[in-house]
């Protein structure tokens, strides 16, 4: 019987709705989406979640998550530079850069080493880090290959995007699975592609959901943070 690698478990924890990084308070532009009547059912929720996989934030994100992992303590910094940087709205910098402070806090909570974001903390005190850069570093120092993490992430970033829906919309269970089943293979496509994004080819390109997000920051009835 073939045992599953030690890795296994520290990445489905880490990507899991339990794990205190507040993911469930975040909807990245769709509460206002919603309230303008651009998403309104399954299909559209799902044509929205395929935006940001091939060229929106998701794909970016998932990209400096890539950078993050494969860099050393000297190239890091720059990865960290881009990442923050590449922000369309004030909601979304702050959605990234707060699961971010969340997802190492609770690294540090359990006592174990993760030297390289302990170097980006050092080196770039003054900035914040976006939760893909401390996930991509953690899962490097934690030794889980690249293509699980990346991929493992994006289904955690996909998975919350439906949530959100869910209860916005809203959308039943049923609905709710059966989209995250149309967006699997997505998922594991632009991965493979955020696998092979250089960091100066990284780029964001949705428009729509940048507008959202800045909508959003006045929107009068809210029940998520963007």
């Amino acid at each position: 019987m073939t045992r599953a690698p030690d890795w296994l478990q520290t990445v489905m924890l880490w990507t899991s709705p339990a794990f205190p990084v507040g993911a469930f308070s975040y909807s990245h532009g769709l509460e206002w989406m919603v309230e303008s009547g651009q998403v309104t059912d399954r299909s559209s929720l799902e044509a929205l979640a395929l935006a940001l996989l091939e060229f929106g934030d998701l794909q970016a994100d998932a990209s400096f998550l890539c950078a993050a992992h494969q860099s050393d303590m000297e190239t890091l910094p720059s990865v960290l530079e881009e990442a923050v940087s590449l922000r369309g709205a004030s909601e979304l910098a702050a959605e990234s850069v707060n699961q971010g402070r969340a997802f190492i806090k609770a690294l540090q909570s359990e006592g174990s080493d993760y030297p390289r974001l302990s170097a980006l903390q050092n080196t770039m005190s003054d900035v914040g880090i976006p939760h893909a850069v401390a996930f991509g570093a953690a899962c490097a120092d934690a030794g889980i290959p690249l293509e699980a993490a990346v991929e493992s992430w994006l289904h955690g970033a996909v998975a919350n995007l439906v949530s959100a829906g869910q209860r916005l919309i809203p959308l039943g269970q049923k609905d709710g699975v059966a989209a995250l089943m149309t967006l699997k293979p997505l998922i594991t496509k632009f991965a493979q592609k955020a696998m092979e994004t250089p960091l100066d080819r990284i780029s964001s390109a949705s428009v729509a959901v940048d507008l959202a997000a800045m909508f959003h920051e006045t929107q009068y009835t809210r029940l998520f943070r963007s």
